[in-house]
């Protein structure tokens, strides 16, 4: 399903698995279900009884948004792997925010970059999670954002349980590395806690670096900065920021990371 204006990129193998957007409702409830066993059943999440009967998470974005979708292609049946939704700002109803703009206000941002996309409810099944499933989804979204007209990327990085304590370390190196320019920094709605109090004596180390989320992690190549605010979600049992990535600074160190990537292939082969 691609909105009026927007180009799907073609569809992306890696051995038996496939990654495309969603073209039918078929696949988008496959994506929806997969959401909630990861989000609810697994995470310990909090389903409100509609999404708890369907057992799958359907919310108000689901309609006019891009499911980008890991299917299984050698499966006699659909089965979706993984799941990253996509949302324009074009593709939003009239006075509708994004999900992230219910607990951020995001003014800043939306007023610099008129053309915003947000990415959420990342999902990837409990039997994929050794890697080629992640990097589809991240090369797709990658492909998706380099052919489309869009400004900047925004959404939520979440951590696992809602005690924010149990993050400070990460929050701390991310606060103090990557902190989002006053100007355009998402400010906190609801009740939050404020990351300088937080993660006051807080040293980064490798290990905290690597403790980072594995797709936080990349956005964070690509240049993203997140909110000096961290908010609990008892609903998904979640701790998590607001985070974006400014999209021509995303292109260009792409670019120098897959330059830096040939040169080093290229010094392999040679040496």
């Amino acid at each position: 399903m691609v909105s009026a204006g927007f180009v799907a990129p073609d569809t992306l193998r890696a051995g038996r698995y496939a990654v495309s957007l969603a073209c039918t409702a078929e696949e988008v409830l496959a994506a929806q279900q997969l959401r909630y066993r990861v989000m609810y059943a697994e995470s310990g999440g909090q389903p409100d009884q509609h999404k708890a009967i369907l057992r799958a998470d359907v919310d108000e974005w689901d309609d006019n948004a891009h499911h980008i979708i890991v299917t299984d292609t050698q499966s006699d049946v659909l089965h979706v792997l993984g799941t990253l939704r996509l949302v324009s700002s074009y593709g939003l109803r009239a006075g509708q925010a994004f999900y992230t703009e219910h607990s951020f206000d995001l003014s800043g941002l939306r007023a610099r970059y008129p053309s915003a996309l947000e990415l959420g409810r990342f999902c990837v099944d409990g039997k994929a999670r050794q890697g080629i499933v992640l990097g589809l989804i991240w090369r797709y979204a990658m492909a998706f954002i380099a052919s489309n007209p869009i400004d900047v990327m925004l959404g939520c990085a979440s951590f696992s349980g809602t005690n924010v304590r149990d993050h400070r370390d990460v929050l701390g190196y991310l606060y103090h590395h990557h902190l989002a320019p006053p100007s355009l920094r998402p400010q906190p709605k609801v009740s939050s806690w404020p990351l300088a109090e937080l993660i006051a004596d807080t040293e980064s180390d490798a290990a905290t670096v690597r403790a980072v989320p594995t797709l936080l992690r990349g956005y964070l190549k690509l240049g993203a900065r997140i909110s000096d605010a961290a908010i609990s979600d008892p609903v998904f049992n979640t701790t998590f920021i607001a985070i974006y990535v400014v999209a021509a600074q995303m292109r260009s160190e792409s670019t120098t990371v897959l330059n830096t990537q040939r040169r080093e292939a290229n010094s392999a082969s040679t040496g």
